[in-house]
C-alpha cells in the first residue's frame, strides 16, 4: 500500500538483459533482500530432494562377457515439486537432461538417453551399451544431471540457471571370458 513495485533486471556477460524478479520497495527503504534472483532460484532447486536414478545392467547378476554388448539403463522420470521461497510458492518442472555413465575401464559415456531394458527384436543401436575389451572387475557408476524450469503460480515458465548432479552408488561388474564348445546331442 505504501510501497512501490520495482523490477529487478539481470545483466548477463553476453550483453543481454533479462527480468530477474520483482520487489515491493517502501518509499524510503533500500531494495529489500526478498527478490527472487536467478541465484536464489538455483539455490532452491538445489535443495529439492532429487531422486537417485538407479543404474541397471544387463545381463543381470553382476557378470558380463568380454566383447559382449553390456546394456545400461536407468529409470529417471520428470516430475514437479512446489517449494516456498521468500514467502512465495514456486513450482519447479524437473527433468533428467543428461546421463554420464562411468564404465569402470577408464571410459565414460555421456547421453541424453536413459537407455532401456533389453527387448526382443530391438536393434542394438537403440540401447545404451558398452563392450569391454578385457576381463576383470570394473566399478560402474551413473551421474544423472537434473535441469528445471520454474514459475510463480499462474506465471510464465522460466529456466533455472544451473543444474544438479546426483550420482548413484558404485556397482561392481565382473567381466569374464567364455570359450565356445561344440556339443553333440546324439
Amino acid at each position: 500500500n505504501d510501497g512501490e513495485m520495482v523490477r529487478i533486471w539481470a545483466h548477463h556477460p553476453d550483453g543481454t538483459t533479462t527480468l530477474a524478479g520483482y520487489s515491493c520497495q517502501e518509499s524510503r527503504d533500500p531494495i529489500t533482500s526478498d527478490v527472487l534472483t536467478p541465484g536464489r532460484i538455483l539455490e532452491a532447486f538445489q535443495r529439492v530432494d532429487l531422486p537417485e536414478a538407479p543404474l541397471e545392467v544387463q545381463p543381470p547378476g553382476g557378470v558380463t562377457l568380454v566383447n559382449f554388448d553390456t546394456i545400461l539403463h536407468t529409470d529417471a522420470q520428470p516430475f514437479t515439486e512446489t517449494v516456498q521461497l521468500l514467502n512465495r510458492q514456486i513450482t519447479f518442472d524437473i527433468e533428467p537432461s543428461e546421463f554420464t555413465w562411468t564404465l569402470g575401464d577408464g571410459r565414460t559415456l555421456t547421453t541424453t538417453d536413459p537407455g532401456r531394458a533389453w527387448r526382443a527384436g530391438l536393434p542394438m543401436d537403440e540401447y545404451v551399451s558398452h563392450r569391454y575389451a578385457e576381463a576383470g572387475t570394473v566399478r560402474l557408476q551413473l551421474t544423472t544431471t537434473w535441469s528445471a524450469r520454474w514459475r510463480l503460480p499462474n506465471g510464465p515458465w522460466r529456466p533455472v540457471s544451473g543444474t544438479v548432479d546426483i550420482t548413484s552408488p558404485p556397482q561392481d561388474l565382473e567381466v569374464t571370458t567364455a570359450r565356445p564348445q561344440l556339443v553333440s546331442y546324439d
